[in-house]
């Protein structure tokens, strides 16, 4: 077995600057594709919602245009101040006009919340003023901003986790919101992607409810304002066609393209599902593959493809990568939550033998039962890797991050466990690139992901895919989804 600490992957940004970290890399040299002319300016934002929520979105945003200050004396790298959607970090400004904003009376809201079906016809109810604004020239991304009663009364406040299919980074129990995801379903056809907006956010009150002994009680938001505006504004720029930062090519790396595949079963709990194969180009825009039926192994009790519907997944998704890239990819990384059968195997195989792809990588990642302790005041550093043997590893993608001098989460850490059950890269080489992916979460500002890209992406949709009929069209980009 070998131990190493992996180095901070940097990232790159505006006028081709380099940090490590994403704040401080907007902050000194702007977004990635900062005046590329790549995002519209200004960006035109709709606003749906009652008139409390609007007035306070409409307040919070305009108290954020000239930055909001730190809470933070002293992990100021951790949380520092937010200097405002400034033209010469961002390259554009919101706009919100009165034209732009659809207000959902009390009595609308009311008759909704009453109904046996009040989670759809809520969704219906603000879906209606969001498709009608989303057709309107100059609207790039529509906030939809719920009141409490909404989130409170609709949520499902307690995630349901399934060990099989899910096996979440977080130690708590996950939050899910059962309003975002069946709105953001519904959404997918909407000429803008729409952004779901809690009132904790901008200080219109809790919705963070969790159960203890049966009753319930308010859990406090645990982001600092300046880190609120971080994400949601970086969030805006990306949703609108930006892109916030990107990774840093290595001069010796090929062109390649990741996956990620995950699992969900269907609202009915009679099916389970492939949940989307997230392709991902080298900005970390990801694009939507659907995929089909799975099935749960009884020897493993991990959830497998069969060979075909392995064959058409990834050739589904190299599709999707010649249309964005009008070439293919010289490599192909499949990242998967469960094992890879021979039957598995041999489909990817043959997908990427009918497309000359030279190289696949089939690499399963899950949370690992092992951790690994060090004597010192703080977690395990983020970046920690053991090899375990030629095809297997553990690697830190939570944990003490040296730039933020401490560790910044609230439970102990758990190592990803990775395997590589077909292909050639070796586990170091994986490792690294599992580090940069755990970077391209462009709806969070604070860099240490505790999951890649790939994998955090394919369960995130398929949350929401779940509340998708079968007959209807899926956006292909990512940023709906988010």
């Amino acid at each position: 077995m070998k131990l190493h600490v992996l180095d901070e992957p940097p990232l790159m940004f505006g006028n081709g600057g380099r940090h490590i970290d994403i704040k401080a890399g907007i902050a000194t040299h702007g977004t990635f594709d900062l005046r590329s002319g790549t995002v519209p300016t200004p960006i035109g934002i709709g606003l749906v919602g009652t008139s409390f929520t609007v007035d306070g979105v409409r307040d919070w945003l305009e108290s954020c245009r000239n930055g909001v200050a730190s809470t933070e004396a002293n992990l100021v790298e951790l949380r520092p101040r937010f200097p405002g959607m400034q033209d010469a970090l961002f390259g554009t400004q919101l706009n919100i006009t009165d034209a732009a904003t659809r207000v959902v009376s009390r009595h609308e809201l009311s008759t909704a919340l009453a109904g046996r079906h009040r989670m759809r016809a809520v969704g219906e109810l603000f879906l209606d003023h969001a498709r009608d604004l989303a057709e309107r020239s100059g609207i790039h991304v529509v906030i939809v901003a719920p009141p409490v009663e909404v989130f409170t009364m609709v949520d499902d406040p307690e995630r349901e986790v399934d060990p099989v299919l899910d096996d979440s980074e977080d130690e708590a129990p996950v939050y899910k919101s059962n309003f975002h995801d069946a709105f953001k379903a519904h959404a997918l056809d909407l000429a803008a992607p729409c952004q779901i907006v809690r009132p904790d956010t901008y200080g219109g009150g809790s919705t963070r409810v969790r159960k203890k002994g049966g009753k319930s009680d308010r859990k406090p938001s645990l982001q600092d304002p300046a880190t609120r505006a971080w994400n949601f504004h970086t969030a805006l720029y990306y949703k609108a066609g930006g892109v916030p930062w990107r990774l840093v090519r290595r001069a010796a790396a090929l062109d390649t393209c990741y996956v990620g595949t995950s699992f969900y079963k269907s609202l009915d709990g009679e099916r389970l599902l492939t949940s989307i194969a997230q392709v991902f180009n080298e900005r970390g825009e990801g694009l939507i593959v659907q995929g089909g039926n799975a099935r749960i192994d009884r020897r493993d009790r991990t959830a497998h493809l069969s060979a075909d519907d392995a064959q058409t997944l990834l050739a589904r998704g190299l599709n999707s990568y010649r249309r964005e890239h009008r070439n293919m990819p010289a490599r192909v990384v499949v990242h998967k939550t469960s094992y890879f059968d021979a039957a598995e195997i041999e489909g990817f195989r043959q997908a990427a033998r009918d497309e000359r792809v030279e190289l696949l990588d089939l690499v399963s990642v899950r949370r690992a039962g092992a951790r690994l302790f060090r004597a010192a005041e703080h977690a395990v550093q983020r970046g920690t890797t053991l090899q375990t043997d030629g095809r297997s590893g553990l690697i830190y993608l939570k944990g003490t991050v040296p730039y933020f001098r401490t560790y910044p989460g609230m439970y102990v850490p758990r190592a990803l466990e990775y395997t590589r059950d077909d292909g050639t890269t070796s586990p170091l080489e994986l490792a690294k690139e599992l580090l940069e992916l755990s970077k391209l979460n462009f709806n969070n500002t604070q860099f240490d992901s505790g999951d890649p890209i790939t994998v955090r992406a394919a369960r995130r949709v398929g949350d929401i895919l779940k509340h998708v009929g079968a007959d209807k069209s899926v956006q292909s980009r990512f940023r709906y989804f988010t």
